[in-house]
């Protein structure tokens, strides 16, 4: 092998009109050696083969473990199996260290990964703080992508717990009116209570969640979002384009303006990577989502409140009203992005709605919760029984079974009943007094359910049961009043 200096020197005589031959007795050197350096566009380079060091050689696999596996510094590395015997020097281990590294592929590279058509979406949050009216308000971002469309959806909240993540999911799902086959997710609490891949678990209630809407949930690898690419960078579009340098006056607006900047700009930009607009390609996706549910997600572990007889939950140190039917009953309560408070019944309906409190101790009161409370219900056998059959002309056997089955307190029972035709439509209370007969269930919190599971309440305006108007807004006087006059008219029922 020649030197570098003999190279040089050798193309530098034939750049000058010297044949390989003159070259060659010039420089005393073989005809096929100056051959080979005039072939040789790069200078020679001295290598020497490389020989395992005797030392490093019995912690071979510890090494690779701590190197590839763990990812340890160089100096933790060697002082772990310096305490495992190793006796050579730093030298040798680090250039040990470095053909791993050349040796294995540069993490940062990422192969592309594109989804066929509804099977994968990607789903994030930001947080970020805005001006709404003129305070600086945190709020937070949540981004679902359908990987196949690129079509998105964003849904903003005060707050990022689980309960909002939820229904930022929920929010988006029912925006594409399906649900992908996949949902990828990074590791946040919410949905992983375990992220090491040697004990990795999921959050029961997230696994709750994926159940009822059947998707299956893929976590990102800890600490490396990359794979979530096509959902990281939507949120700096979004920042720059949206939140940047604008004004809210109420966290209504910012919502909706959020959703027209959803429909008008992301739907129909063409996007860089399919040069298709996300809304056309939507097109040959929408149909291949898994439908919707009937109900949106209550999981077992779903907060849920007791209704008190002044017709109130409790929740984060305030009181807020619900429909009197729902007295005495169990509820479900979920704030709704950090700003609303949404009630359903145990059968998953609405029933009612309120903005969260800002003030501990407050009671939330809407007035047509407490319409349908009549002051007229009858007391008396003797009427309840006239009042019963007179709307009800059809089923006097069933008031006949309930004054059999309950003989010290039927009366309630009809009275409740007769309550119950306030807010329900007669012809509901008619199949649920047939749908009693098979069970011999004789009784109105019976009748109740069955209604609840079938029939929403009517809208319509009683007379009051209120001897004054309803209060309004969010108060905190003493409802004890509410309680005497319901107590009073409830009986034992």
């Amino acid at each position: 092998m020649i030197s570098m200096e003999g190279w040089t020197t050798i193309r530098y005589l034939h750049a000058q009109g010297k044949g390989v031959r003159t070259i060659a007795k010039e420089l005393r050197l073989a005809r096929n050696t100056v051959r080979a350096a005039l072939r040789d566009e790069q200078p020679p380079r001295r290598t020497r083969a490389k020989r395992p060091n005797h030392q490093l050689a019995p912690y071979a696999a510890q090494i690779r473990h701590m190197a590839l596996s763990q990812r340890l510094i160089g100096s933790r590395i060697l002082r772990e199996v310096q305490g495992l015997g190793y006796e050579g020097g730093p030298t040798a281990l680090y250039a040990y260290l470095h053909t791993l590294k050349t040796a294995t592929p540069d993490p940062r590279v990422t192969e592309r990964y594109e989804t066929p058509p509804a099977q994968q979406g990607q789903f994030d949050w930001s947080p970020y703080t805005v001006d709404i009216a003129g305070d600086p308000t945190p709020i937070v971002a949540f981004g679902l992508t359908l990987g196949y469309s690129r079509r998105k959806h964003h849904w903003v909240s005060r707050d990022e717990t689980q309960a909002s993540v939820f229904e930022a999911l929920e929010a988006g799902f029912q925006h594409f009116q399906g649900v992908p086959k996949e949902l990828l997710i990074d590791n946040a609490k919410v949905f992983v209570t375990h992220a090491q891949p040697e004990r990795f678990t999921w959050n029961a209630r997230f696994l709750e969640f994926c159940g009822h809407y059947a998707v299956k949930p893929v976590a990102c690898h800890p600490y490396w979002p990359r794979t979530k690419g096509k959902v990281e960078r939507p949120f700096f579009y979004l920042e720059e384009q949206f939140l940047k340098g604008r004004a809210w006056s109420t966290f209504a607006a910012l919502d909706a303006e959020l959703a027209r900047f959803v429909a008008e700009d992301l739907d129909v930009r063409v996007h860089g990577t399919t040069q298709e607009r996300p809304l056309d390609r939507f097109q040959r996706e929408q149909g291949l989502l898994t439908a919707l549910p009937a109900q949106p997600f209550i999981g077992t572990h779903e907060e849920t409140r007791l209704v008190s007889w002044d017709c109130l939950v409790s929740f984060g140190g305030s009181r807020y009203s619900v429909p009197w039917a729902y007295a005495g009953q169990r509820v479900w309560v979920r704030p709704a992005q950090g700003v609303r408070l949404s009630v359903r019944s145990q059968a998953g309906t609405g029933i009612a709605e309120h903005a969260l409190s800002a003030i501990k101790g407050a009671t939330v009161i809407d007035p047509a919760h407490y319409v349908g409370l009549r002051a007229d219900v009858p007391k008396t056998r003797a009427l309840v029984t006239a009042a019963f059959l007179e709307r009800f002309p059809d089923h006097a056997w069933f008031l006949s079974e309930v004054l059999a089955a309950h003989p010290p307190n039927g009366v309630a029972h009809l009275q409740a009943l007769l309550r119950l035709a306030e807010v329900y439509p007669a012809a509901a209370l008619a199949a649920a007094f047939d749908a009693a007969r098979p069970h011999q269930a004789y009784n109105h919190a019976f009748i109740r359910g069955v209604l609840e599971a079938g029939s929403a309440p009517e809208q319509r305006l009683p007379t009051l049961l209120l001897p004054a108007r309803a209060p309004a807004g969010a108060v905190t006087a003493d409802l004890s009043v509410y309680q005497a006059l319901l107590g009073r008219t409830e009986g034992s029922a």
